[in-house]
């Protein structure tokens, strides 16, 4: 038996049957005309919603996903061997910037997910990444070879911060999972952060007893989305040279150096960035009867990992119609991010004309590809966010039983049955506030309304204040969407900026 997540007017319903990685089945409610088909998650207005405008710029660099990851969240072990298949399957990708497309159908749990990727540089790194990060989260094999290889990849190839990270490799893999000031030794009892044997050269974190008696397989999925982000990153700084090497060459055989003299076309060289927010968002409590147990049901109590590199944002709606930041801008004006690049890498903070801080010449301190910040630690490292969220009876209950280890990993909750998630480029939060942001929302959109409508709204008031950069909101809808209070706390400050513009003008 199947439990629907949305009817549409034709009285059709669709479920959760596995096809493709964003596609869920469709099945008519008349058993007298079996009709099934599939359709993409991300055409389901009633559940996800997103818009992306240039604004006044020529194109547009932004890009959006949303999938559904069959994982096995009961793994909590690095293997030792990597499946030969997989590995081929993986590296025949690289040079490939189609979507991957998916025959197995689900085995174990569903893990949503929905990401928004803000390039720079042109728009060649968030195309990869729609195209790649996903699918790198599901099927990368956790080995001992597969951490190896990458370790050696960064401290080889990039060097510079990566070899001082590397010399700390452990304890930069225990601190990535938040497990920095939680896991102990097994006999004294202290911090493995302090002791030696973390730091011995030898021996991996993986390798250590503490590792298998004291991770959960919630702490190993974060090493997973870890991993798989640097693994992306990888594979598109190595797409990234074939490409500039194989058109390089054709430049110095058919056209020779001399065109670019003449004022005639030259070739494209890819040298771009992008930065990140992804949300996973998996059920850990539900009914018994509930055979599916998402996110946006009643009685459904869920986790919401999300995993941000740079300044893509995610921003919760609660109950009350307050906007939560889930995450913190990867900027050099971040204290955490001043204090691992000045750990690991070169001091090369500076203030610009505008009285900004910046790295190097850049605003973001992470990202992926930038392949000439790499050295000096602009990485694809992403920072973790964890929450609670849905039913507030079963949030309290699983309080009281896990909370003490809950506080310990970070996780932080709001009370439940929270209204929506919108993840933002910063075309959207620097020309608005996140209080704003949820604001438009609630008060344009009822309970009937889409979360298609909503994002749409939210780009139309970055183009009506005079945006400068690419906007894209994403809105997740959450079980308590539309049971917000009709409350606008910041109308009077947005029709103030809109009455500065209309008065420019």
């Amino acid at each position: 038996m199947y439990r629907s997540i949305g009817t549409t007017k034709a009285g059709l319903v669709w479920h959760a049957t596995r096809c493709l990685s964003q596609r869920v089945e469709i099945k008519s409610l008349n058993s007298s005309s079996p009709i099934a088909f599939n359709v993409n998650i991300m055409k389901a207005p009633s559940n996800f919603g997103y818009a992306s405008s240039r604004v006044n710029r020529p194109y547009n660099e932004d890009r959006y996903q949303a999938g559904i990851l069959d994982m096995d969240l009961n793994i909590k072990k690095v293997g030792d061997e990597t499946s030969n298949s997989v590995d081929a399957y993986l590296n025949e990708r690289i040079n490939k910037l189609t979507e991957p497309a998916y025959t197995n159908n689900y085995l174990h749990q569903k893990v949503f997910n929905y990401s928004v990727f803000d390039g720079h540089g042109g728009g060649e790194c968030s195309e990869y990444l729609k195209s790649h990060l996903l699918e790198s989260v599901e099927r990368l094999q956790i080995t001992e070879e597969t951490i190896d290889f990458l370790m050696q990849f960064y401290r080889k190839k990039i060097g510079g911060y990566w070899k001082r990270w590397y010399r700390r490799e452990n304890q930069q893999l225990l601190n990535a999972m938040g497990l920095g000031r939680v896991l102990k030794e097994n006999e004294s009892k202290e911090l493995l952060l302090k002791s030696r044997k973390l730091h011995d050269s030898k021996t991996k974190l993986w390798q250590l007893p503490e590792f298998a008696s004291q991770v959960t397989p919630y702490d190993f999925f974060k090493l997973r989305v870890f991993l798989s982000f640097l693994y992306v990153d990888y594979q598109f700084l190595t797409y990234e040279n074939m490409f500039n090497h194989t058109e390089e060459h054709k430049v110095q055989h058919i056209q020779g150096y001399q065109n670019s003299m003449t004022g005639q076309e030259q070739v494209k060289i890819i040298n771009s960035g992008s930065t990140c927010t992804s949300a996973f968002i998996y059920c850990v409590d539900k009914d018994n009867n509930d055979p599916d147990g998402y996110y946006f049901h009643d009685n459904v109590l869920s986790r919401l990992l999300v995993a941000q590199v740079g300044d893509t944002r995610a921003i919760l709606c609660d109950k009350n119609g307050v906007a939560h930041a889930l995450t913190r801008d990867h900027h050099p004006s971040n204290p955490t991010e001043s204090r691992r690049l000045t750990k690991f890498s070169a001091n090369l903070i500076m203030t610009d004309s505008f009285g900004e801080e910046r790295y190097l010449n850049l605003a973001n301190t992470r990202s992926f590809g930038d392949i000439s910040a790499k050295d000096v630690g602009v990485s694809a490292e992403p920072e973790f966010f964890d929450y609670l969220i849905g039913d507030p009876a079963k949030m309290k209950k699983y309080i009281q039983t896990h909370g003490d280890h809950l506080k310990k990993v970070g996780v932080k909750w709001f009370g439940g049955d929270e209204c929506f998630l919108a993840l933002v480029s910063d075309g959207v939060t620097n020309c608005m506030t996140d209080q704003e942001v949820v604001d438009v929302i609630t008060s344009t959109t009822d309970a009937r309304g889409t979360p298609k409508e909503a994002a749409t709204q939210v780009d139309h008031f970055v183009e009506d204040v005079g945006g400068d950069d690419n906007a894209t909101c994403c809105i997740v809808r959450l079980n308590g969407w539309g049971k917000w209070p009709k409350i606008d706390r910041t109308k009077e400050l947005r029709e103030d900026r809109l009455g500065n513009v209309l008065r420019r003008t």
